[in-house]
């Protein structure tokens, strides 16, 4: 399945005229958006949809209420021109060994609902000093949907974008400059996640030092118990023999 783009393009350019009839903005797809890794000047934002996928394999269809769209925005102030770019994360069939991460298709519901919070987001970002006149309209099932959600064949939750994921994935990713890199994959919209591995430097100085205090005792290398016990015994052997006199 593939998103159309041209249906997206014209709903959106019909949103955001209607609520900016001057601006000029732009959307395309970029299957190499990553989570809290927009480029300078850029904004993030973030919704859950409704989309269906199917298997390019076995042909199995099925619906889901968690499909993640990770937006980044710019807005030119002087220009007035603004771009959007929107990476759709995909699902993996749950009955074949080796399927890929499908992308799905959204009703015209769906898509409308989708590019409303978007536009709704660019106006209370670039136009309203922050301030959002409506609510962001909600996710609604298309069709009754039974169990919980797939993690495990989820992109985004592998990639640690979803909410759902697992918390193994869930480490914010780190602010240097490489999350900055355009890194692209064999197919579009998988990304690649790199775990951050690096210890913090201050918590490992504190957990060594804790640990010396735990092994620090006493400088003669005597334990206090011992003698405690010792004099007891001194004392029950001198009371002993004054008694038995």
């Amino acid at each position: 399945m593939t998103i159309d783009i041209w249906t997206w393009e014209q709903t959106f350019q019909e949103l955001i005229q209607e609520a900016k009839p001057w601006a000029t903005w732009t959307l395309k797809l970029d299957g190499n958006l990553q989570l809290d890794c927009p480029a300078q000047g850029w904004k993030q934002y973030q919704q859950r949809a409704f989309g269906w996928f199917r298997c390019s394999s076995c042909q199995r269809s099925w619906a889901s209420a968690q499909v993640k769209i990770l937006c980044h925005t710019c807005w030119n102030h002087w220009t007035s021109q603004g771009q959007v770019h929107v990476r759709v994360f995909g699902q993996r069939c749950q009955k074949c060994t080796w399927s890929q991460y499908e992308i799905p298709e959204f009703s015209s519901d769906s898509t409308t609902r989708i590019l409303s919070n978007l536009v709704q987001h660019i106006l209370e970002k670039y136009y309203r000093n922050g301030v959002r006149k409506s609510s962001e309209m909600p996710v609604i099932p298309e069709v009754p949907l039974d169990g919980s959600h797939d993690t495990a064949n989820c992109e985004a939750c592998t990639l640690g974008v979803c909410g759902q994921g697992l918390k193994s994935y869930m480490t914010k990713p780190s602010k240097s400059p490489l999350c900055h890199l355009n890194i692209r994959s064999s197919s579009p919209g998988v990304g690649v996640y790199i775990p951050n591995q690096a210890k913090n430097p201050l918590a490992g100085a504190k957990e060594a030092k804790g640990s010396q205090y735990e092994k620090s005792g006493p400088s003669d290398g005597s334990d206090p118990s011992v003698i405690f016990v010792i004099i007891l015994l001194f004392v029950f052997i001198v009371v002993k023999c004054f008694t038995s006199e």
